[in-house]
């Protein structure tokens, strides 16, 4: 009997190490994108090109309608948009190339290509949104060595080969204008950015803004990390905060070691993973500042999901059991800098601060994620001319009972600024408002955008706009504007986990003046990104995608940094 167990575990293991094989095999990364048709493979797997690595693919077709009569700009802006559409779409995936055939995603490359409007003939209706979109925009060819940029016409415009085509919304930040082909230096236009502190009675409101940081500090300067850096300094009694994790903040964390020191209490609850590590390096030693931590390390071990390790997603802080300091806004340089976009809300109310007193007490007492209680009392708290109802997650399925009655009741709009959406209900309940007539618009992280499980391609599918954020930080929100009257504000990303497994908190806030005023931030980031977003996905480092081949960050988690990702090198 022994003999045979071990022969069949020699079998299981010698399979699983062919399937190992065939796939180290079988699949490679594209080096570099020449033209829609002209690729370098890795076939040696050394990341790096080499000499028998660039392959032909003879059945892609960049093909223009010679009745459109384009002239020699449109059809060279139009080759260089399929080309950056070939790059967006290879970037970050394993293919297979057999017979002169690319393999993408179990289907044929060229299939994909075709039908992607780059080829009059194949995809019709798709080629002229492209035409009516490059004659409809303005485009400049900029030398990424300097970022210089040039007309098309002008004899330095292709001096290089090391350049990129933009359109004029989406040019970098430090672009320069040629004076050869420019009589005056022009101007980018964009719309004015809003306030990003507003205050309405008890509530006060804060955004940060990627388009303006392109690369993130511990310098504190955000108005987000200059309020909670206020918030510790003035706290007199107690600090109790739920946070998902700590990256080294020297002015915030200076704060808390200062509060402690004059004699206030702060407990800190925080997101641990089974075997007891952070994807914030700093999370423990924070931990150890704060002696009277307590972590979800070993209450999640009892939850049992599909979905990977369960987490402590919150990031509210209570102060002297007054007021709550919530939001997106994780504890990190990334966050407090302002260099992703995120929403914090600061509310002074007692009543507000016990609902959160409540939850936090749970969460020190070891009963994290399904091991709470239901939260009571917390809905329509009149605050000065503001309701006012506060969630948690998993205990109030707060998708299914309170954000999805809400997009049913919905009469003029739905805007959304989110880093994910991977609910399909939710995105169920969206397109049905888009077909009864709610203008429904979204912002996504472009990341996530990328992720198998993001509903992206189903609601744009579905008749919904949505535009994938094409900046270096990401867009951290987690909120929904309808009608000027309701701002939901949380920790909870829109996905399934988010709902009936993290710890999360959400704010329904009615309010006019509120929910406009934010309406007109997320009017000021949607004109921010290019309605070309609104039918493709930028690669997160990539020349596309504002600032990411500069801000030392690895922004798709590849293990590599500007330069080093071939996003930033093509």
């Amino acid at each position: 009997m022994g003999k045979r167990i071990f022969l069949l575990l020699l079998v299981i293991f010698l399979a699983a190490a062919s399937l190992i094989i065939y796939y180290r095999s079988s699949f490679y990364d594209i080096l570099k994108v020449k033209t829609p048709s002209c690729f370098v493979i890795d076939f040696n797997r050394n990341n790096s090109p080499d000499a028998g690595e660039e392959v032909n693919l003879p059945d892609i077709k960049v093909l223009y309608d010679e009745n459109d009569g384009l002239n020699e700009e449109e059809r060279f802006i139009f080759s260089e948009l399929a080309k950056n559409y070939a790059e967006d779409f290879l970037f970050n995936k394993k293919v297979r190339y057999k017979n002169q055939v690319l393999y993408v995603d179990g289907k044929t490359y060229a299939e994909i290509f075709n039908n992607s409007g780059f080829n009059s003939r194949t995809a019709p209706e798709k080629y002229k949104e492209i035409i009516d979109y490059i004659r409809g925009h303005e485009f400049y060819i900029v030398n990424l060595h300097n970022l210089k940029a040039h007309k098309y016409a002008c004899k330095f415009s292709q001096k290089t080969e090391n350049y990129k085509l933009f359109e004029k919304s989406t040019l970098p930040e430090k672009t320069t204008f040629c004076k050869v082909c420019l009589d005056k230096p022009v101007k980018i236009q964009v719309s004015v950015p809003p306030q990003t502190t507003a205050v309405y009675g008890n509530i006060k409101i804060f955004y940060t803004d990627f388009t303006k940081k392109l690369k993130p500090d511990t310098s504190c300067s955000s108005t987000v990390c200059q309020e909670l850096f206020s918030r510790i300094n003035n706290a007199q009694t107690s600090i109790d905060m739920a946070v998902y994790g700590y990256r080294k903040v020297p002015q915030l964390e200076a704060a808390i070691a200062a509060a402690q020191k004059r004699g206030v209490k702060i407990r800190m609850v925080y997101d641990l993973d089974k075997a007891g590590g952070s994807i914030y390096e700093d999370t423990v030693r924070l931990a150890e500042v704060i002696p009277d931590s307590v972590s979800d390390k070993e209450a999640q071990k009892s939850v049992k999901t599909s979905y990977g390790n369960v987490i402590m997603h919150n990031k509210f802080y209570i102060f002297d059991n007054k007021s709550v300091f919530t939001g997106s806004a994780n504890l990190s340089p990334s966050d407090m800098s302002g260099y992703n976009t995120n929403t914090a809300v600061v509310i002074d109310s007692p009543v507000i601060a016990e609902i959160y007193k409540r939850e936090f007490e749970q969460m020190y007492d070891n009963k994290f994620h399904t091991q709470k209680s239901q939260t009571t009392d917390n809905t329509n708290i009149n605050l000065g001319g503001s309701s006012v109802s506060v969630f948690f997650s998993p205990q109030d399925n707060i998708t299914n009972e309170q954000i999805l009655p809400l997009i049913r009741n919905a009469k003029k709009y739905i805007y959304i600024p989110a880093f994910l959406i991977m609910d399909k209900f939710m995105a169920d309940e969206l397109i049905n408002a888009k077909k009864r007539g709610v203008d429904v618009k979204i912002i996504l992280d472009a990341l996530n955008a990328h992720s198998k499980y993001s509903q992206i391609k189903y609601l744009r599918a579905g008749g919904v706009e949505v535009k994938a954020e094409n900046y270096a930080g990401k867009l951290h929100c987690k909120t929904i504007l309808i009608d000027d009257e309701i701002t939901v504000i949380g920790s909870m990303n829109f996905s399934k986990s988010g709902q009936i497994y993290n710890d999360e908190n959400v704010l329904v806030i009615k309010n006019h003046d509120i929910t406009s005023a934010y309406r007109e931030f997320f009017e000021y980031l949607w004109a921010r990104i290019d309605d070309w977003w609104l039918m493709y996905i930028p690669r997160t480092e990539g020349w596309e995608s504002i600032g990411s081949c500069a801000d030392g960050v690895d922004n798709n988690y590849d293990g590599l940094t500007d330069a080093e990702d071939a996003g930033c090198r093509n």
